[in-house]
């Protein structure tokens, strides 16, 4: 009958993983005896969620050994491709008993979507900037990156995003820095350069950035510069104006009005929270390194709906 001490049948392991992947590993045991009787301990649905994770990122890993940039004639004639990083707690192999040093380690989590669809493609890894870039062009040619297709890149204006853009996407991709990001630069100096009325102030540059008026906003700023030597943390006004002049050429955000592409990071930012965050960054959770790589990579094939494939 091919019934074995302790064992698991394939069924078995797909409702494990199904649950392990979303909820914690006791409360996807909870989950199992509520919904079909059985009642298992917390390490043996733990131990069937990462043996299939692991199987999952070596399928992944398969996926990205291939070029990216074998493209089709034909594909979206824009497609919007994002990235960005979130920090994951990890701890250090050892006992489980007794106290072990935490840290913050940065995933980076990448995303692409075909303009006007409703299907989005990830990609993440705690690799390098290299290692990012080239998951970052797998996922935006699924999203359907043709040789004819515009690559509308956006990000927080980090340096890391801004190249990878450019190495990646090349003469097709123009990359964009987030609207709302820029604008926390400029609700930060508002006290600054208009006490009476910052919100106003705030406003009127904002509305200045969206028809082009780059200079103006900088203008705007430079008068109100804190004095040479002040402290980071105390010279919003210089660091927004740096942070301005040195993004004169990602700040184009007429060009994605008038295209009806967007000009916030949103995309990114709820992959971050429903892809990566709701499972790997739970009140009080630390993992191993390898098994937060491997947690993220189940996460993302699910989350590109690429689940059957792992079980067929």
């Amino acid at each position: 009958m091919g019934v074995t001490p302790r064992g698991r049948s394939r069924r078995l392991d797909r409702v494990l993983t199904d649950f392990g992947c979303e909820h914690s590993f006791a409360q996807a045991a909870d989950r199992v005896r509520e919904h079909y009787g059985i009642t298992l301990g917390t390490s043996v649905v733990r131990a069937a969620t990462m043996k299939h994770a692991h199987r999952a990122r070596a399928q992944m890993q398969e996926q990205y050994a291939q070029p990216f940039r074998v493209l089709p004639a034909v594909g979206a004639e824009h497609v919007i491709a994002e990235a960005d990083g979130t920090m994951i707690r990890t701890v250090k192999p050892g006992p489980r008993k007794g106290k072990r040093p935490r840290e913050w380690e940065e995933m980076r989590l990448v995303a692409a979507q075909a303009k006007d669809s409703a299907t989005a493609f990830y990609g993440a890894t705690f690799g390098s900037v290299e290692e990012t870039g080239r998951r970052w062009g797998h996922c935006t040619r699924q999203a359907g990156w043709g040789a004819n297709s515009s690559i509308h890149a956006l990000g927080d204006g980090a340096e890391w995003i801004r190249l990878q853009s450019q190495e990646v996407f090349q003469k097709q991709g123009r990359f964009l820095c987030d609207f709302f990001h820029v604008s926390e630069y400029l609700g930060t100096a508002a006290p600054t350069c208009r006490s009476s009325q910052p919100d106003s102030w705030r406003r009127t540059q904002q509305k200045r950035l969206r028809r082009g008026a780059v200079q103006l906003v900088i203008d705007a700023l430079a008068p109100h510069l804190e004095p040479e030597g002040t402290i980071e943390e105390e010279a919003p006004v210089r660091n927004g104006y740096r942070y301005l002049n040195n993004r004169r050429d990602c700040l184009d955000y007429p060009r994605a009005l008038v295209l009806g592409l967007p000009i916030g990071s949103g995309l990114i930012e709820s992959g971050h929270r429903h892809v990566l965050q709701a499972r790997l960054k739970k009140a009080g959770c630390a993992w191993l390194h390898d098994h937060a790589d491997q947690m993220a990579h189940l996460r993302v094939l699910r989350a590109n709906r690429q689940w059957e494939v792992l079980w067929n």
